[in-house]
């Protein structure tokens, strides 16, 4: 079987990842429902718990049903994304999705830096104080079989972080607190979200075109660029 890459999208600033073959609708329907969570949780802080609760509370009432959930916290230690998702993921992943997640991020990475997706992600993906930056970006991860996969690592930097916080490991000096990892699986009760589908497409409006970015693979978007 040939290889192929995630569809890539930014939903008001997170990564959101569709693996294997999907139909359209189904990526609407999860795109549209995470869409109004994330805009129904902004009133809290994107680096608290009270965040992610309101986030999965929304969703729940979309119809996204829990299968598992689980917290787990590491040891301080040097930081990326991909160095927490791989490990917390590769149950729930064959070693190919796990490429296309690495791949995925290879691609968000090479985005231009006034592009409207990265400059969302950069938005959302960390919180800063006083004393902290907080880094707490929330990756979704659609698998082949509809297995709704999130994940959400958070940890303390000395310093705001960049893009490459993606793939590239920040040292152990300039990371204050081991990460906390949230691992969250659900799935779409799709019979029922037919119910509130137009409902959400008309509460969201414009922001469907504002807050929600797709992604195409980076071999597509050099070719246009050439």
């Amino acid at each position: 079987m040939p290889y192929s890459t995630a569809d890539i999208y930014i939903v008001d600033g997170n990564i959101t990842l569709f693996l294997g073959s999907h139909s359209e609708t189904f990526k609407q329907d999860i795109l549209h429902s995470s869409l109004l969570a994330n805009l129904v949780s902004n009133s809290q802080s994107i680096a608290s718990e009270n965040w992610l609760s309101a986030y999965k509370k929304a969703l729940g009432n979309l119809f996204w049903i829990t299968k598992s959930s689980g917290n787990q916290l590491l040891k301080k230690q040097p930081a990326s994304i991909i160095k927490f998702a791989t490990p917390t993921l590769s149950s729930l992943l064959s070693a190919t999705e796990l490429k296309q997640l690495s791949d995925a991020f290879g691609t968000i990475k090479n985005l231009p830096e006034d592009s409207d997706a990265l400059i969302a992600l950069l938005n959302k993906i960390q919180h800063g104080s006083d004393n902290a930056n907080t880094v707490c970006p929330l990756l979704t991860v659609i698998a082949a079989n509809k297995t709704i996969i999130s994940l959400r690592p958070v940890f303390d930097t000395i310093h705001p972080v960049n893009i490459a916080i993606l793939d590239e490991e920040l040292s152990q000096k300039e990371v204050l607190s081991g990460p906390q990892i949230t691992l969250w699986v659900t799935y779409l009760a799709e019979e029922k979200y037919v119910s509130v589908r137009n409902k959400i497409i008309e509460k969201l409006g414009s922001k469907i075109t504002t807050h929600l970015h797709h992604i195409p693979p980076y071999e597509k978007t050099a070719l246009l660029d050439a």
